[in-house]
């Protein structure tokens, strides 16, 4: 959201304002460049603390105060991102005022609440799902264009929530009117509020690619060239597949059949985490610590050199709505091992990745992970199909998706 805000102050026919939820135990971050976009803030409450987490956090509703600034702006767009209690307020005051509201649909957090509530019997029978789904029935509904990141997203959000096709576009390729001579537009943005890579459209290929691949950092994973290094980048947590991640390894290792009839072949693997949260130390615990390295949690070149030093992109999470980690991976060449469920099939057409059926469990993405392993003729293609499927998802194609969605958004208003 950060770059969408950035891309808007920059252009010569938009003007944007910012509204973002910040939760007070949280310092304030320091977003370069964003100095000139105009920002307000308002306080946040946790939520899910319930259920065993109180990192995520929603925003308050509009204030009166929030609502003079809004006002005072005279925004022709308000573009939601949250459907929380900040996103509700800012979606009345928009019907409220006359305003169109764009929505961007980011996480299934649907998929997320099983997570939770299997540990504990009674709110597990309340199928918190289903009431999440119901949510965000209500609040998609509620908009004038809903922008999802694929196709896959959009038939879940007709079928299991009932938004009216018609309100459906594509971010970042948003269908609608495209009007030649636009009118300025002003977005006002409520971004989430807390960092989530996953969240993010596009890939800048001259920053992730093949050319940024490491020797020496190599090295650092414990590997050369006779190895095999598999990555995962991606919070430590168990809705990202941390848990399944792990097994998978536990399966590969004690598979006594591969160990006797390919030997050494398996002892070539080198694992390496990007990333922090909760699941760490169960991790740690899991996976072998002579062939596995931790980094925590790494941006910019050094998040860059990672992905294009590493051989293979291993994420077996089955709740991304748009798993920008496939993307970052595919543009560095690496070969992507990942479940088969709709979003990752519109993301990872055939050749480009190794998928395995959605409901995989540890053993069978062990049989993928040496498959990659074994054969490096394959790895090596679909990472070069990576490469080139990623080349055609980028930052300007998904910009003019978003501000199509604006337009498409101000036509239906008039």
């Amino acid at each position: 959201m950060n770059r969408v805000a950035t891309y808007l102050e920059q252009s010569p026919v938009e003007d944007v304002l910012v509204l973002t939820p910040h939760d007070p135990q949280v310092p304030e971050p320091a977003v370069k460049g964003l100095d000139r976009i105009p920002k307000f803030s308002t306080g946040s409450i946790p939520v899910f603390a319930l259920i065993g987490r109180n990192d995520y956090v929603m925003g308050a509703p509009l204030a009166k105060a929030s609502s003079d600034v809004l006002t005072s702006y005279d925004p022709d767009v308000v573009h939601l991102v949250s459907p929380d209690i900040l996103g509700f307020s800012a979606q009345r005051w928009a019907r409220d005022n006359g305003v169109c509201a764009v929505c961007t649909y980011h996480t299934q957090i649907d998929r997320y609440v099983r997570f939770y509530t299997a540990k504990h019997s009674l709110l597990d029978k309340l199928r918190p799902r289903i009431a999440v789904q119901k949510l965000f029935s209500t609040f998609y509904g509620g908009c004038d264009v809903v922008a999802v990141p694929n196709s896959a997203i959009a038939d879940k959000l007709v079928l299991k929530m009932g938004i009216p096709r018609a309100k459906i576009g594509l971010f970042p390729y948003c269908r609608g009117v495209l009007f030649l001579l636009r009118p300025e537009i002003h977005a006002t943005s409520t971004p989430s509020p807390r960092r989530h890579k996953s969240h993010r459209r596009g890939v800048n290929a001259t920053q992730y690619n093949p050319g940024k691949r490491s020797k020496s950092l190599r090295a650092k994973f414990g590997a050369d060239d006779s190895n095999v290094v598999v990555l995962w980048a991606a919070r430590l947590v168990p809705e990202k597949g941390a848990d399944l991640f792990a097994d998978a390894f536990v399966a590969l290792f004690n598979n006594k059949t591969l160990l006797e009839h390919y030997p050494g072949v398996i002892d070539r693997i080198r694992i390496v985490v990007v990333g922090s949260g909760p699941s760490r130390a169960q991790m740690e615990a899991a996976l072998p610590p002579d062939r596995t390295v931790f980094f925590g949690h790494l941006v910019g070149d050094e998040l860059r050199a990672a992905y294009a030093s590493s051989d293979v992109y291993f994420f077996p999470s089955h709740t991304e709505a748009f798993p920008n980690t496939l993307l970052e991976a595919q543009a560095s060449g690496l070969a992507v091992l990942a479940p088969a469920y709709s979003v990752n099939r519109a993301l990872v057409p055939a050749g480009s990745g190794h998928l395995v059926d959605e409901h995989a469990g540890p053993e069978e993405f062990a049989d993928g992970l040496f498959t990659l392993l074994r054969d490096p003729r394959y790895r090596r293609a679909i990472g070069k199909e990576a490469v080139r499927v990623a080349r055609n998802r980028t930052w300007a194609k998904a910009f003019d998706g978003l501000t199509t969605c604006y337009d498409r958004c101000k036509a239906l208003r008039r």
